[in-house]
């Protein structure tokens, strides 16, 4: 005789369709596991009443015999997996299963698995956890939960790494900084070393995704970019070395038309902010490099830097006077 009403177990009625009563096991098992309930015996029966209770409902010729069986308690056959007659009080796996009875009914959780895209493979006889396959109790409650049952057996699970992007400056990127940045409303500082070059990345450790159940965080990876500068800019390729890995550095220097001429002095800006003085040569023309040896950046561990390059640009004066250009225009006579 069925003694037990699987319906009021699983919270469905018996007009209830099959994914109804699917979506009522999911919801009942994800809360009793053992998995998720610490140990919790009476919560632990719960989990086997209700996953009995799903195995003969989820099944629709089990169902339809279990129903029959309901209307007509007294009648002959018995319930398919029965042992002569009757409702076996067990489940499946016989003397070892999911409640200890005299059943022998096969365990078959293809269906429910399926609506996860496993397929109805790896299902296994009761009793028995699958190794390896897909299917099984261990990875349909992983599904649940995110895996606690094996991080429990495995140790708490890493954080996440996260990545950002960081735009810095050439002056920044070639002698080191220090930035204070702002990740999801939280203030790090990240030190920038010297030398450092587009596309490299800096780690924070620990400053990532935080772990579940309390593993280790991720880390926070910074990732460099080093836009383009309004004065200075690395060197074109030497020898075959990409401008962006050039230690080298230009800036032009805007010089007067008699300085180019006759000689003077110029200031030059260096990465560091202050000017310099340079000597600028007689006769020097627009585009000519005048080197400042070591005073230009560092590149990646090498201890020294390397060198500025001034290039002037001269200045060709506007709206001069008579005199101005009388005293041109002779000069142009002289040269001729």
């Amino acid at each position: 005789m069925a003694t037990k009403n699987y319906y009021q177990t699983l919270g469905v009625s018996e007009a209830s369709s099959a994914d109804e009563i699917k979506k009522a096991y999911r919801k009942l098992a994800k809360k009793f596991h053992p998995d998720a309930t610490g140990g919790d015996k009476t919560k632990e029966a719960k989990f086997k009443e209700i996953s009995e209770a799903h195995e003969t409902l989820g099944d629709e010729k089990k169902r339809a015999a279990y129903d029959e069986q309901r209307r007509n308690p007294f009648g002959g056959g018995g319930y398919p997996g029965g042992q002569g007659g009757g409702y076996p009080g067990g489940f499946p796996g016989g003397q070892g299963g999911y409640p200890g009875g005299g059943g022998n009914v096969e365990f078959d959780l293809g269906d429910l698995f399926s609506q996860f895209g496993r397929g109805g493979a790896g299902g296994g006889a009761a009793g028995r956890a699958p190794s390896g396959g897909a299917g099984g109790f261990s990875d349909l409650f992983n599904m649940f939960d995110g895996g606690a049952g094996r991080a429990e057996k495995r140790g708490p699970k890493r954080g996440q790494d996260v990545i950002s992007k960081l735009e810095v400056e050439l002056p920044e990127a070639a002698l080191g900084a220090e930035r204070t940045i702002s990740i999801d409303g939280k203030k790090l500082t990240v030190k920038i070393p010297r030398g450092v070059t587009d596309g490299k990345s800096i780690r924070l450790t620990g400053q990532g995704e935080p772990a579940p159940r309390g593993g280790t965080p991720g880390d926070l990876l910074i990732e460099i970019a080093e836009k383009p500068h309004p004065r200075f800019r690395r060197r074109a390729a030497l020898q075959g070395q990409a401008s962006a890995g050039s230690a080298d550095i230009e800036v032009e220097i805007p010089i007067s038309i008699e300085t180019a001429i006759l000689g003077g002095k110029a200031e030059v800006p260096t990465l560091e902010g202050p000017t310099l003085t340079l000597n600028v040569p007689p006769g020097t023309s627009s585009g000519k490099k005048l080197r400042l040896k070591g005073k230009g950046a560092y590149l990646g561990q090498a201890e020294t830097r390397g060198d500025l390059y001034a290039i002037p640009q001269i200045q060709i004066p506007i709206n001069l006077s008579d005199r101005a250009k009388e005293l041109l225009e002779e000069f142009a006579k002289l040269t001729k």
